[in-house]
């Protein structure tokens, strides 16, 4: 899994990713689902955009020759596989979905070449699934399209990367669906660059510049890396982009530009993610998730240790730290240092909107 805020690069590591697949022969079905819901909207996607004819049809044979296989599962899977027939009702879709989703895994399993599905947004997918659906049925289908993933990731040669700018783990707790769906996987996280590699894509950046931007110098660059929260790809371009747009090319100028026109944008397109994180959360849980981004922010140097976050949240009669220690990590505010069994904060960006947003907006 990767999930984190938005414009860190999620986008960029999943193309390399595909491409680098792609290159050794790998299989790859990427699919970008914010806007989809349902079991259609994924499944749908993921074995139409499958790259090889033949596979899809070795898969829509073995479908074909199964037994007793009902005519309405068979119509599913041909239009997925073949583009033919028209789309299926949800509702039916669930009915079938026992059948058609074992018969697509053991299509799946048949195959012998690797294949790995990309999956960007599923947190979205399953909250539009959840909300958009009457009833309990939106859950219903959650629960389905979780598990079938599941089920798929156990055949040897299928893997996967999920993807998403909000956690699987929150939904979860909000909406009663089950984290073991998802435990199996290894989450991943985008760091931010290093100082040399900061510099590095800064200079290339100013040298690709259109118009050129004249009279930047070392000082230039050393000013605009010191005055930013954190160096993560998405924000380096938005601080220079800011800069640019002003051709500021002195140190005054460029702590100008970015006073008056790169902070409001920073509150907006990267402090605001946090707020919308926590913002989503209801009491209690939203006060233990701002209580240990506060005691881990405060604790600085090497993070404070798992057992003392454990105990200040029971304390503050939390029943559940280590579920509240887990989403700020999916979510992008902690991160886990193995070796010391620490939390830190997940970057300086999370620091800086910590230390800039009142404990009451949070």
């Amino acid at each position: 899994t990767l999930f984190g805020l938005r414009r860190i690069g999620k986008s960029s590591v999943m193309m390399e990713a595909k491409r680098h697949l792609e290159a050794q022969g790998v299989l790859v079905s990427a699919v970008r689902v914010e806007g989809n819901s349902g079991l259609e909207g994924l499944f749908g996607d993921l074995l139409r955009n499958l790259p090889a004819a033949d596979l899809k049809s070795s898969m829509l044979r073995g479908i074909e020759q199964a037994k007793g296989v009902a005519a309405p599962v068979l119509a599913t899977a041909r239009r997925w596989l073949d583009a033919a027939g028209v789309p299926t009702p949800e509702r039916d879709l669930q009915d079938y979905w026992p059948v058609l989703s074992e018969a697509l895994r053991k299509g799946l399993a048949a195959q012998s070449r690797p294949i790995v599905l990309i999956v960007d947004e599923l947190p979205f997918l399953i909250q539009n699934t959840i909300e958009q659906a009457p009833n309990s049925k939106g859950a219903v289908a959650a629960r389905n399209i979780l598990a079938t993933l599941r089920e798929w990731r156990t055949v040897p040669h299928v893997g996967m990367l999920v993807a998403g700018s909000i956690g699987l783990r929150g939904l979860a707790l909000r909406h009663g669906l089950d984290p073991g769906a998802f435990n199996d996987m290894q989450a991943e996280t985008i760091q931010p660059l290093d100082a040399p590699e900061a510099r590095m894509m800064l200079q290339a950046l100013v040298a690709g510049a259109q118009p050129e931007l004249k009279g930047w110098n070392d000082a230039c660059t050393d000013t605009l890396l010191a005055a930013l929260p954190d160096t993560h790809t998405g924000l380096l371009q938005l601080a220079f982009q800011t800069v640019a747009l002003r051709d500021a090319a002195t140190a005054e100028a460029i702590e100008q530009a970015l006073l008056n026109h790169f902070e409001p944008k920073l509150s907006q397109q990267f402090f605001g993610q946090f707020d919308h994180r926590l913002q989503r959360e209801v009491e209690p849980m939203r006060g233990h998730l701002v209580r240990a981004i506060d005691l881990v922010v405060d604790a600085g140097g090497t993070g404070l240790p798992v057992d003392d976050l454990h105990a200040a949240l029971t304390k503050a009669d939390c029943t559940y730290p280590d579920e509240v220690a887990r989403l700020l990590q999916e979510e992008g505010f902690l991160a886990f240092n193995r070796r010391n069994r620490s939390l830190s904060p997940a970057s300086r960006l999370v620091s800086a909107w910590r230390d800039a947003t009142p404990r009451g907006r949070r």
